[in-house]
């Protein structure tokens, strides 16, 4: 993917961070004709692009502001929780969320960014290495098993967020698959006391947990960021929870709503009955 010159550059940023009238109609008109083009912005004073035809970005008004009504409280419960800590984003797409882990958190050691989709993964890259802070991506996808599966996504998007794992039989697959507890023995990765993990892996959120059950026993602390969302949950049939049952076989945990002001998740009753009906990034602490 290329960047985009300027003053084209300039114009998107206008656009994606103002609500300007036909925004919309803006976006639908260029997303097929640079969609192969990369906007770039400043985080933190560091170079930092997206994908052009991602509507999130736009909606957000820019990826400084990407879902900040669920990230901010994220970031300040880590402040609060965690001294000297390393950051896993798994599913990390361009690594908008590492970018703003490191922006607003003063303990992060380091950031381990996984991401499947090969195009993403190939922004993640510079995005971190303009970043700054040690770091390492790698193109993976994380599940409860070692081995490989076909990653289906949309290769005429710049970005799919929608890209998830097929599980089948078939030989002929394309991504490395592997599990927490042995990405981290292979790689060779000190983890520190204590860690935080954003976890946006469509569909393998249950099987996470699985695979990362010593990892979570043997850290001090644990915080994650659990990406809930219906459609993802009915098509694999998943609930959350049975989710959040099998992180808890090794740790205890508080689950908190970001969006609902951090308020507490009742484990006694069915999240969506707590809840309205819709995507959300939970927050859960293991002490």
């Amino acid at each position: 993917m290329r960047k985009t010159p300027q003053p084209l550059n300039k114009l998107a940023q206008f656009v994606q961070c103002h609500n300007v009238l036909g925004k919309y109609r803006f976006y639908e008109l260029t997303k097929h004709i640079f969609n192969r083009r990369l906007i770039t912005y400043k985080i933190a004073g560091k170079e930092f692009s997206i994908p052009w035809d991602q509507w999130c970005f736009w909606l957000n008004g820019g990826p400084e502001n990407y879902y900040l009504d669920e990230i901010i409280p994220f970031t300040r419960v880590l402040n609060a929780e965690l001294q000297q800590f390393i950051f896993f984003d798994l599913g990390a797409d361009v690594g908008v969320v590492s970018a703003l882990v490191n922006k607003y958190c003063t303990n992060l050691n380091q950031i381990i960014a996984i991401e499947p989709n090969p195009i993403s993964f190939s922004v993640l890259k510079e995005n971190l290495l303009n970043i700054a802070i040690k770091h390492r991506a790698l193109k993976l996808a994380i599940s409860n098993f070692n081995g490989y599966a076909d990653f289906s996504f949309n290769a005429q998007q710049g970005s799919d967020h929608e890209g998830h794992l097929v599980i089948t039989s078939n030989e002929k697959t394309n991504t490395q698959v592997i599990t927490l507890d042995s990405l981290i023995a292979k790689n060779n990765i000190k983890v520190t006391a204590n860690i935080a993990i954003k976890i946006d892996i469509e569909g393998q959120e249950k099987a996470f947990f699985a695979g990362a059950h010593n990892t979570i026993k043997s850290v001090k602390k644990v915080v994650v960021l659990l990406e809930l969302h219906p459609d993802v949950l009915t098509r694999d049939k998943q609930t959350p929870e049975e989710i959040f049952a099998e992180a808890e076989k090794v740790r205890n945990f508080r689950w908190l709503v970001p969006l609902h002001n951090n308020k507490l998740v009742d484990r006694t009753l069915n999240f969506y009955d707590q809840f309205p009906l819709q995507q959300y990034d939970v927050i859960g602490i293991a002490d």
